[in-house]
């Protein structure tokens, strides 16, 4: 059976918070702005040393709709992501770091495109990438549409996590979100998942304003990240029936025979030199792609 959506949907934004206070008004800002006023916020300190639970807790004063829970240790992101979705009331979950920012009409946009495609599951967005410092420094470009982004899984992630909206109804009551033994790839491999239940969508318009830096977790140590999405690759092709082309497999060898041979000091720098290109537009272009 196909589930609509209703007119003005519940979301439920789950937002982990780990020592991201320099940041995380930022983010808390943008989402208490949205043009889209229907939605909850799951945030789930994971037992920060700095500031962010104080921070988290002033804004459950300011806006009714922030929700704020604690863990007393350290559980890392996915066990703290499977937490805050046991909390969840929308039926649409959207995804948020606490050191992004969210553009002010992303959860309108993405409302109105799962409303009018009740057969995709997951819908992300176009990305401009911003360093420690909040400075724009390039843009991540995904495909749209889901033969690309099916294509596209084997080789590179192609839907930004703290973009993401999910229309859980597809789903089954008991569907298992994240893996926790697959950090930091545990995005990769719910992806992989979702395909069972429906379509794959990015929004060709920009909805977040991602912070790419080398001390995120994913660059911490790069090699282990790409082994432990080498794992999820094998998941998918031995037990979630993804069939990648022969153009993928080519393509995730080379990668392999790659990181096997750069140090790691020098997988970020090139990474974001291939992913991440330099923004060459006159600042009217770049108001002109925020706005549309």
């Amino acid at each position: 059976m196909r589930h609509t959506i209703t007119q003005n949907p519940l979301i439920s934004v789950i937002l982990p918070v780990y020592n991201a206070g320099k940041y995380l008004v930022e983010a808390l800002e943008s989402l208490r702005y949205q043009t889209y006023p229907y939605f909850e916020v799951i945030a789930i300190d994971d037992a920060s040393t700095d500031d962010s639970y104080k921070i988290l807790r002033n804004y459950t004063q300011i806006d009714s709709r922030f929700k704020v829970y604690h863990n007393k240790t350290n559980l890392r992101i996915a066990n703290t992501l499977n937490f805050g979705l046991t909390k969840a009331k929308g039926h649409l979950i959207a995804r948020m770091d606490a050191d992004d920012i969210a553009l002010p009409s992303r959860f309108q946009k993405q409302v109105n495109f799962l409303t009018k495609h009740p057969g995709v599951v997951i819908v992300g967005g176009q990305c401009l990438t911003m360093d420690k410092d909040s400075h724009i420094t390039g843009k991540k470009l995904f495909p749209v549409n889901h033969i690309a982004i099916h294509e596209l899984m084997f080789t590179a992630n192609p839907l930004q996590h703290p973009g993401i909206m999910i229309n859980r109804r597809l789903l089954p009551q008991d569907f298992v979100w994240y893996n926790p033994h697959l950090t930091p790839a545990e995005d990769l491999d719910l992806y992989f998942r979702l395909g069972k239940f429906g379509l794959y969508a990015n929004l060709k318009t920009t909805t977040l304003m991602y912070r790419q830096h080398g001390d995120s977790e994913t660059f911490r140590d790069p090699k282990h990240t790409f082994n432990v999405t080498q794992r999820v690759r094998r998941l998918a092709v031995s037990k979630y029936g993804y069939k990648p082309s022969l153009k993928s497999r080519l393509l995730a060898g080379a990668q392999s025979l790659i990181l096997s041979v750069i140090p790691s000091v020098l997988v970020f720098p090139l990474y974001t030199f291939l992913r991440g290109t330099k923004i060459k537009e006159k600042l009217e272009n770049l108001n002109l792609r925020l706005a549309s």
